[in-house]
């Protein structure tokens, strides 16, 4: 039991990616499904038909069990889960459309065709699934209708026609809200997941990237840097005096100017570069083609707005400056390194007396 069970795992999984588990491998996974179950039931009624030496339903019942299987193997091997579901949809859908025709055994073939709303809906969502259902909808009320059955190999009785076709309809409405709500739940699951995802790299007071981006974000420049042997350097600034700013005004004046700053640093930067709250009073930059002597500028240029910058706290004005270490990323060293020699960097500017920028600290020990 324990070997089927992995057997049919394996089998319902194939071609997914467990590390993205989203609307794409829902899909995948329906048209492993009914792959599956379609060409079980439809090889068992295929071999029934061959018994009862009904060789034509028997020969296209092998044929549709054959396509099921086959969407499935070119759903695992390419991974197109758009194709794979046209062919398992699709297949049913024709096969549906000769069991009305031809009645199937004793006539009891129409009574399959409910399997194709759910189906759709599944497969290929609210507006494409019931795009399909329609059509195929009107094909076999067509066949149905027409001239007094004229288009069918089948004799069937009017009510029989009527309550099939009305059976459809709510079996299609109710597995089209059904739909709609999963879609809805679904990207309302979305949205909150990306909401989370935007908090988690957002620092709740400055807005800025937490040190949890800002971390990324560093090891995406560093990476693009060893491709493209382009410059970056990281700047890690500190507010100088910030807790005599806290004690003096409160700790509501220390927020007022962190926010303040913070918009500040945001209109001096380019689109490509990134300022995040590093942690307390510590914001980091991260400029990206940008050399320690243009680091040096737009540092200076960075002293110069600081200084101008101005935040009221009920009714008292409040200034500031900061103190700036730099560090340039190089290939040879790692992340964690070219963050201590800018913070060593920024501790030599707080020694020599605040409101400066200080470069890299490199010793040879």
């Amino acid at each position: 039991m324990n070997g089927l069970k992995r057997l049919l795992t394996a089998y319902f999984k194939a071609g997914l990616d467990e590390d993205k588990i989203d609307e794409t491998y829902r899909r995948k996974y329906v048209v492993n499904l009914f792959s599956f179950v379609g060409m079980s039931i439809t090889f068992v009624m295929a071999t029934a038909a061959l018994f009862a030496q009904n060789w034509l339903l028997s020969a296209i019942l092998y044929i549709a069990s054959s396509t099921y299987l086959f969407g499935f193997f070119y759903q695992k091997q390419t991974g197109n889960v758009k194709a794979s579901s046209n062919i398992v949809l699709y297949s049913l859908i024709l096969l549906m459309i000769y069991l009305v025709y031809a009645g199937g055994a004793n006539n009891t073939g129409p009574l399959w065709i409910f399997m194709v709303a759910p189906v759709a809906l599944f497969l290929h969502g609210l507006k494409r699934g019931l795009i399909d259902i329609g059509i195929f909808l009107f094909g076999i009320s067509g066949l149905l209708f027409f001239l007094d059955e004229t288009l069918l190999a089948a004799t069937y009785d009017t009510d029989f026609k009527i309550r099939l076709i009305l059976s459809f309809l709510t079996v299609t409405f109710l597995s089209s809200f059904y739909e709609y709500s999963r879609e809805e739940s679904y990207q309302r699951a979305l949205e909150i997941s990306q909401e989370f995802e935007q908090l988690a790299k957002v620092d709740p007071l400055t807005k800025l990237s937490n040190r949890r981006d800002a971390l990324e974000k560093i090891e995406y420049e560093f990476h693009r840097m060893e491709r493209t042997q382009e410059p970056v350097t990281v700047l890690l600034c500190d507010i100088d005096h910030f807790k005599a700013i806290n004690d003096n005004y409160g700790h509501d004046a220390g927020d007022l100017v962190l926010v303040s700053l913070s918009r500040l640093f945001e209109l001096q930067i380019r689109a490509q570069d990134t300022v995040s709250r590093w942690g307390g009073e510590e914001f980091l930059f991260v400029l990206p083609q940008t050399d320690l002597i243009n680091a040096s500028i737009f540092a200076e240029k960075l002293h110069r707005a600081i200084r101008l910058n101005t935040a009221f706290y009920q009714g008292q004005v409040i200034q500031c400056t900061t103190s700036i270490g730099m560090c340039q990323l190089d290939p040879g060293t790692s992340i964690k390194e070219s963050l201590r020699k800018a913070d060593e960097a920024l501790y030599q500017a707080k020694d020599a007396g605040r409101n400066t920028t200080m470069p890299q600290v490199d010793r040879t020990n």
